[in-house]
């Protein structure tokens, strides 16, 4: 009678499941991290260690947090826990940007009217709305297994941060950077406000392209003659005030033979100028140098009882264009400038809506917007006979990124900090004491810095940290350092509200009161905000400048990175970060950048809800994040065939260590295949260790995958199923096996631990062993140091490449239906000379997972690597425990079955 012996197998269940159930595990998970206090207890049991601390950069506290949000958090979570358990106190303190536009729209979207009501009603509106979005986010970054403590962030709206903030504006008055003057800034008629270079994003429009003439006058040898002007904005024609040529440049005086007219423009652009605007055998009257033409006059485009000029400037060129460029002060920093150095002042008849206002004394333009005007100034100009050609063309123009509407250039009075007599010590601290990943980036902050003279500081906004400023009653602005300072110090003990709330003199000294002084309106750039970061955080929580690392997107070049250098070096000398590790935007799977509009985003609270948060986290971590990510449902998919994968790994080797006892198991004498596969182990996990390190989370998860599908699962245990299952319970060579697979344990969740919080945490609960702890994540990354000599390793090499030769034979005799499985086969060798310590190995044929291996002596004649292969049949009786192919049995199993069993 047949007997069952599956019973006898030594096959244990652990409660790591197959199935991951992610969505309902995580919460349970996140929740006893937050009752525990975990992120807590490792802070304090590293309290003693040198800190290592990554400064959050704030997101901004509107709306749920999209895929970019998790990108960042959780690369910035990899650096913080792998820290954290590799000999660093890094605490993480997360902060929130609150203030300005978008949290003013979003009030004022509710029904609030925010000029009917008091200003500091209306911020106090603001306020509440903002700390409703720090809440919203934090959870959803809390959904992410983000290792912080969520009660203790720095936010730019508290009285904390928004005193260090003028602290900071203080002394950059004391030292003379701040100015009010009248600058070409970035202005957004949709917001009213100006806007830094970091708060523009360029997008393809479809706009007007003219080419325009003006007819030249007083000029005895150009009788009948325009010069010819090229732009995208025809509505600045109106403003026209000069014309540039550059002075070393060759120009042409021409004449068409289909024109009435004679024209001058650049002699290099001859060509593509006639061709575009129709010209027919051209006819050159003149050739000369760009000096020829200074301080010709020409009749003005819009304005008939007007002249211009025309000036040199050293911008212009022939790249494009007609090599004469239309100036216009009021709208272009070229032209600003150009205007300025010839006396005049820039005209600007455009108000803040970026409508045409009474300046420009012209009732068919009065009160339209500047872009509606461009058909007027077109078909205006055709009129007189001025239009050479009108078309309209596809280019890239700068938009407002939150409103998503075209900006203009246009020159307004603001405040300013002068970034001339500082810039050189910008550049020494950055060449000093900053490293960027990627390397080049570094060049490119550099550049950044050296292309600011001045930042645009003020706002036009009531959401924000006033700018402490004062007018005389001439309406002067007063720069004296005393009277900001007095005036700081009471905004600091009263809240920034009272600055709105209480008349000039109440934040006066004695001296100054009843003077007729006015306050300053307008509010500091949220940029000045974000920018102070570094210094609120070093006041409020006392952690010491530099930090070890800022982690961005790339567009913070411009941005945070850029604020936060100027600001720390004005402020005190000090870089505000020693690296900076910048990661690119995430896209869709076609490389398209994700909007909901069209309907290609992933949300990662979705995501982690549906497939769990260690889902997302892994694609975090296999992105390569210094270039342009790609998310979408086939990545997913994949990611979750991997992930699968190492949890099958994780289960395989938890459900064989049952019965596994660390203090009376572990055996320190091994055999040789153990010495190797923990040989192996370090050599990998060196090498992740490394990588992780320094911040290389891609390439590191490689390593780990490599090991675990070749080292782990192809080779070690695969095998040992043969003693982990068949062995005697408390047999030696069992043991053994355990000892190695522990070991193998510990080094995944060593490497598993920052990637995948929530299932290393889970596995950990399901290891049995002593003295264990409320979270794996109050543990060190473990010491494993099992390198093994040269000579040992080089035996065992070649083993895996007999292997390799023996794996192909076995394909092909199962492709021939020799044989079905390969521990049905049994194998001659014939190995290539040098190899013959192979047959040495012990248990070889077990290893290498067939029924036997014979050796013979005969001389190899194969390409292959070490050894000739021959495969037959195993002929015999198969043991109904074990499965091996035996020539004779005891009853109907091996002898070491019986002898396990007996």
């Amino acid at each position: 009678m047949e007997k069952n012996y599956k019973d006898t197998l030594l096959i244990f269940q652990t409660n790591f499941d197959m199935k991951a159930d992610l969505k309902n595990k995580e919460p349970l998970i996140q929740e006893k991290w937050l009752k525990n206090k975990i992120y807590n207890k490792k802070i304090e049991l590293n309290s003693k260690k040198q800190n290592f601390v990554l400064h959050d950069g704030p997101p901004y506290a509107n709306g749920d947090i999209h895929v970019g949000h998790a990108l960042n958090k959780v690369l910035k979570d990899f650096i913080v826990r792998w820290k954290n358990s590799r000999g660093y106190n890094s605490p993480f303190i997360l902060g929130w940007d609150t203030h300005g536009l978008p949290i003013e729209t979003a009030v004022t979207k509710t029904g609030v009217d925010r000029k009917s009501m008091p200003p500091a009603d209306f911020r106090s509106l603001c306020k509440e709305y903002a700390l409703g979005q720090v809440k919203r986010q934090a959870v959803q970054f809390s959904r992410l297994g983000i290792f912080t403590d969520f009660d203790v962030k720095y936010i730019t709206l508290t009285k904390d941060f928004e005193a260090s903030q003028l602290k900071l504006y203080a002394k950059m008055i004391e030292k003379g950077l701040i100015y009010r003057g009248l600058r070409p800034i970035y202005w957004s008629p949709s917001s009213e406000s100006a806007l830094a270079e970091a708060e523009i994003e360029y997008k393809d429009i479809k706009g007007p392209s003219i080419y325009v003439g003006f007819p030249v006058k007083n000029d005895e040898q150009f009788t009948n003659t325009q010069i010819v002007i090229w732009t995208t904005t025809p509505w600045t024609l109106p403003s026209n005030q000069l014309t540039c040529v550059n002075a070393e440049m060759d120009y042409v005086w021409v004449k068409p033979a289909n024109k009435d007219v004679k024209y001058i423009l650049a002699k290099n652009l001859l060509e593509e100028v006639s061709e575009i605007v129709e010209w027919e055998n051209v006819e050159i009257l003149d050739e000369f140098k760009g000096t020829r033409l200074n301080k010709v006059e020409y009749q003005h485009p819009w304005y008939d009882d007007k002249k211009a000029w025309i000036v040199l400037g050293d911008h212009v060129s022939d790249s494009a264009g007609t090599g004469l460029v239309h100036t216009a002060g009021g709208f272009g920093v070229d032209d600003f400038n150009i205007v300025v150095e010839n006396g005049m002042e820039a005209f600007v008849p455009i108000d803040d809506q970026g409508k045409f206002n009474a300046k420009i004394n012209d009732k068919r333009l009065e009160g339209v917007f500047y872009d509606d005007s461009n058909k007027i100034v077109g078909m205006t100009l055709e009129e007189k006979g001025l239009v050479l050609k009108l078309k309209f063309v596809k280019h890239s123009y700068p938009h407002d990124w939150r409103t998503k509407k075209p900006i203009i250039y246009r020159a307004t009075s603001q405040w300013f900090v002068s970034l001339e007599n500082v810039k050189k010590e910008i550049d020494k601290v950055i060449v000093d004491n900053v490293t960027t990943s990627p390397p080049w980036a570094k060049e490119r902050l550099r550049n950044i810095i050296a292309e600011r003279n001045d930042w645009t500081i003020s706002r036009q906004r009531l959401w924000g940290v006033p700018i402490i400023a004062f007018y005389d009653k001439d309406l002067n602005p007063i720069y004296d350092k005393d009277v900001v300072n007095y005036a700081v110090k009471i905004v600091q003990e009263k809240g920034t509200n009272a600055w709105f709330e209480l008349d000039a003199d109440e934040f006066l000294a004695p001296e100054n009161k009843g003077k007729g002084w006015t306050k300053e309106k307008d509010i500091l750039d949220v940029w000045f905000d974000s920018g102070s970061t570094n210094i609120a955080l070093e006041d409020n929580f006392g952690l010491k400048r530099p930090y070890d690392v800022y982690c961005e997107g790339t567009d913070q070049y411009r941005g945070w990175f850029n604020s936060s250098m100027i600001n720390s070096v004005v402020y005190d000398g000090k870089s505000p970060y020693r690296q900076l590790i910048s990661h690119g935007m995430t896209n869709d799977e076609q490389g398209k950048k994700m909007s909901k509009s069209i309907g290609n985003t992933v949300d990662p609270i979705e995501l982690s809800n549906d497939l769990g948060a260690d889902i997302l986290r892994l694609w975090v971590c296999s992105a390569d994040y210094t270039d342009d990510q790609k998310l979408g449902k086939e990545i997913i998919k994949q990611i979750t065939e991997s992930y699968r994968k190492l949890r099958n790994t994780i289960r395989f080797i938890l459900s064989n260590l049952v019965d596994f006892n660390t203090e009376k198991d572990y055996k320190k004498e091994l055999e040789p295949v153990d010495k190797f596969a923990l040989h192996t182990l370090t050599v990998k996990k060196q090498k992740f260790v490394e990588l992780f390190d320094s911040f290389k989370f891609n390439a590191a998860l490689k390593v780990l995958n490599n090991y675990v599908i070749n080292d782990l699962s192809a080779f070690y245990l695969d095998f040992i199923k043969d003693i982990i299952y068949v062995y005697g319970k408390d047999s030696l060579r069992r043991r053994q096996v355990q000892t190695v697979m522990y070991e193998q344990l510990w080094a995944l969740f060593d490497m598993l631990r920052p990637i995948l919080p929530h299932t290393i945490e889970e596995a950990y609960f399901n290891l049995e062993v002593d003295n264990k702890l409320d979270s794996v994540h109050l543990l060190d990354v473990k010491e494993q140091n099992f390198l093994w000599d040269e000579k040992n390793l080089e035996i065992w090499n070649s083993v895996l490449m007999l292997r390799d030769d023996i794996n192909e034979a076995l394909e092909k005799a199962r492709n021939e239906k020799i044989i079905k499985k390969g521990f049905e086969a049994k194998l001659t060798l014939t190995l290539k000379p040098g190899f013959e310590y192979l047959k040495d190995i012990q248990d070889l044929q077990q290893i290498l997972i067939v029924n036997s291996i014979e050796f013979d002596s005969k001389v190899q004649d194969s390409s292959n690597k070490v050894a000739q292969v021959t495969v037959e049949l195993k002929e015999g009786l198969k043991c109904e425990r074990c499965w091996a192919i035996y020539d004779e049995l005891v009853e109907d199993i091996c002898q070491r079955c019986y002898d396990v069993i007996k």
